[in-house]
């Protein structure tokens, strides 16, 4: 991970994001909760209203028939996303691991719609080039989706939404999370406070993401005879314990290389100011004489 010109974005008070919309967009049921769980949280607490995408069916990612994953990983995606407070879900129910043979146009022109539709300002997705990335579901999602944030704010593409209502809307800002190690960073989120909520996604991502690790765990040990007390006496007890102490290590590690106990780190693009553009606003402040 480079770690050159990163910001730490600290949390902020009160609602200075009340009226904007974000749009957190992953292609599995645990990709939000690990990459950006806490993250999404976090802007949801200050005024954003979210909702999540996923663009695959999970049929590859459980332990049942590939129709008894899809299902349980519909069931656990909804759960997973009222623990993080988004306000509605989108499946677009693609083959798992197959999303490289679909028509990507496709899939940009069901990004466009939503976009519009909702009127989402902010994104959360894949790092659309980011190096190390095997899995054709991440790379194909992020990559239609930033085609996606561009396009939506174009007048003539898709001028039957204008027909139907939906004005053009651009995405103006990205988080770019890092799916892989050694993908670049330049923002550093501080999750300290939202924590809890990361863990509470995670317990919910059972057929896969290890939610249910910590049972396990602490089944295994008990027919060796043996226990680890942090694992508590339950189940829920167990697999948050598991989770915090096992699969979060990273995030606990990033943290405290910036000063933060917990932390998630993205490429952060800003697009409201176009880049090579001067602030028309404050030019014209500066500038402007009276017309004689």
């Amino acid at each position: 991970m480079a770690e050159e010109q990163v910001v730490i974005e600290r949390d902020l008070p009160g609602k200075p994001h009340q009226g904007k919309v974000l749009a957190a967009v992953h292609a599995h049921l645990d990709d939000i909760p690990y990459y950006c769980g806490g993250t999404f949280a976090k802007l949801i607490r200050e005024g954003y209203t979210g909702y999540i995408i996923r663009t695959t069916n999970d049929e590859k990612c459980g332990g049942g028939t590939p129709a008894e994953n899809i299902r349980s990983n519909e069931k656990e995606h909804l759960r997973m996303a009222r623990t993080l407070g988004a306000s509605e879900v989108f499946d677009f129910y693609y083959r798992n691991h197959r999303m490289n043979n679909i028509s990507s146009q496709e899939l940009r022109a069901r990004l466009v719609f939503l976009f519009r539709l909702l009127r989402v300002d902010t994104v959360l997705t894949f790092n659309p080039w980011g190096h190390g990335e095997e899995n054709p579901d991440h790379w194909a999602t992020g990559r239609a989706v930033e085609e996606a944030c561009w396009m939506s704010g174009m007048s003539n593409d898709y001028p039957e939404h204008t027909e139907a209502g939906l004005a053009p809307h651009a995405v103006q800002e990205r988080y770019y999370f890092v799916g892989r190690r050694g993908q670049p960073f330049n923002r550093v989120v501080d999750i300290s406070s939202t924590l809890e909520q990361k863990i509470d996604s995670l317990a919910e991502c059972k057929s896969q993401g290890g939610g249910n690790e910590g049972a396990r765990f602490k089944a295994s040990l008990a027919a060796e005879g043996k226990r680890l007390p942090i694992l508590g006496e339950d189940e829920e007890t167990a697999n948050r314990a598991y989770i915090r102490l096992f699969l979060l290590e990273e995030y606990r590690s990033l943290g405290q290389n910036f000063g933060l106990a917990w932390a998630e780190p993205f490429t952060y693009l800003d697009h409201r100011i176009p880049d090579g553009h001067p602030d028309r606003s404050r030019y014209i402040q500066e500038h402007a004489v009276p017309l004689r």
